[in-house]
């Protein structure tokens, strides 16, 4: 089977979708299909033959705002596209960004190619969301040519059913458990809260660093390390030094791979203070460290994670309820603990690659024997 990704990122450039196309990538090669993948330009992606970059050349960490490099990039995209369709006839593509699979699906219609449009998050339910990015994003999946949408959070299969968005479909995230490995019981002196995601605005930094500044009046007794790059790390630069946070809050920028897992590893909590997500990759990736979490009700997260049973679940924007959060990791640390283990439960037999690469595999088929017949 000839299998085309389609994503705005790829590793090494940070991003949820970029490490669900690795990964799928990684299993349907193992499993002898021919898979490629195209995806915006950018110095931090890794280049490899089966890789194809579109658009002008831009730092990861702007491809997801709308600006003039990225407008012009999609113009220039279904000009790609067109080309690379021509040149390698793929059985399926499975697109991984509204706006790219919206464009895609009328020239694969042309091609008689099957379009599969995977949603890591939607927006559109949101109403914190400006309203002009969640009508966009909802006619973009609406009137798609998308011959199946899946959706990572289950919780918003009622909502694109409200938007009269038909054949979608529930598959989650996976995580690669064996990677994250080897954590060791830490002192917790200081204790490290360790938080991993794009520094914009979804993603509650500065939620974060506030409860953090709240919590640096009880103890001195902890640091806060996140990890990633984005529009918005200027503005967090300068919220912790407003907040005199510049040795217990730091800012590490996009790391490897490499020294992510290490990151995890090295931490004892781990914490999700977004606005609104899908289900966020971080958080399999902290249960499979072993890690106990702390989140917010928002998306696919209340599917997963039940209030001290596996987690802390908080409502999003609220620095008070986040720092009571942290503190009570600090002086609990029995409770945390069980809380990691259960976690790393749940992530070990729920959300392996090879059971949702399978997964996406059946659809595949189902859609090409449709097809042929």
């Amino acid at each position: 089977m000839r299998i085309l990704h389609i994503s705005k990122k790829y590793p090494d450039a940070i991003g949820g979708d970029a490490i669900v196309v690795y990964n799928l990538e990684l299993h349907q090669a193992r499993d002898g299909h021919d898979v490629t993948i195209l995806t915006s330009k950018s110095r931090e992606v890794i280049q490899k033959p089966n890789v194809i970059q579109f658009g002008i050349p831009d730092v990861a960490a702007h491809i997801d705002a709308i600006t003039m490099k990225r407008i012009v990039s999609l113009v220039w995209f279904p000009f790609t596209t067109f080309r690379i369709l021509s040149a390698i006839k793929p059985d399926i593509i499975h697109t991984h960004s509204a706006e790219l699979g919206f464009l895609v699906s009328f020239l694969a219609k042309i091609f008689h190619i099957p379009v599969i449009q995977t949603c890591h998050g939607i927006c559109f339910n949101d109403k914190s969301v400006s309203p002009v990015k969640r009508v966009l994003e909802a006619f973009l999946l609406k009137y798609g040519l998308f011959t199946y949408i899946t959706t990572v959070d289950k919780c918003s299969l009622e909502d694109f059913s409200r938007q009269g968005i038909r054949d979608v479909r529930y598959i989650p995230n996976g995580v690669d458990v064996a990677s994250f490995s080897g954590k060791s019981i830490h002192c917790m002196h200081p204790m490290k809260f360790l938080s991993v995601g794009r520094l914009e605005h979804q993603k509650g930094f500065d939620v974060l660093i506030d409860a953090a500044m709240s919590l640096k009046q009880v103890t001195d007794d902890f640091q806060v390390n996140i990890i990633g790059d984005g529009s918005q790390r200027d503005g967090l630069a300068r919220q912790i030094s407003r907040c005199s946070l510049e040795d217990t809050v730091h800012l590490l920028g996009s790391v490897p791979k490499e020294e992510l897992v290490q990151q995890y590893i090295c931490s004892d909590a781990f914490i999700l203070p977004s606005r609104w997500e899908g289900l966020p990759l971080t958080l399999l990736e902290a249960w499979a460290a072993g890690l106990p979490v702390i989140v917010t009700n928002v998306g696919g997260l209340p599917e997963l994670c039940k209030d001290m049973e596996n987690a802390i679940v908080l409502n999003p924007g609220d620095p008070n309820t986040l720092c009571h959060a942290m503190r009570f990791f600090i002086e609990h640390w029995d409770i945390a603990e069980r809380l990691g283990s259960e976690g790393n439960r749940v992530a070990r037999t729920l959300y392996s690659w090879e059971s949702v690469s399978n997964q996406y595999q059946a659809v595949y088929r189902q859609i090409i024997l449709h097809k042929r017949g």
